[in-house]
């Protein structure tokens, strides 16, 4: 007979799951901030007919902004850190 107070399996693994997404947006925080602003910015600049025009100021400015982010998520990313798999 099984233990009502115990977590079974299936719900142990359904919540390992959601710790290891939420772990990842939490220590990833930068990236995770970055990446939404270059799909933003990205939607803005390659859909220009929907904010203006290529001219309009938010898609020049969208440009600019997705070009330095993208330089950012080469330093906010976290490769450099790691060294032959190992979880410290």
């Amino acid at each position: 007979m099984s233990d009502p107070t115990k977590p079974t399996v299936s719900e142990d693994s359904t919540q390992t799951s959601i710790n290891v997404a939420k772990n990842a947006v939490v220590k990833n925080w930068k990236t995770t901030s970055v990446g939404i602003v270059l799909a933003i910015t990205g939607f803005i600049a390659f859909s220009p007919k929907n904010f203006g025009g290529d001219q309009a100021i938010i898609v020049e400015l969208s440009k600019y902004i997705h070009m330095g982010g993208l330089a950012a998520l080469g330093i906010v990313a976290k490769d450099y850190n790691v060294s032959g798999g190992s979880n410290r």
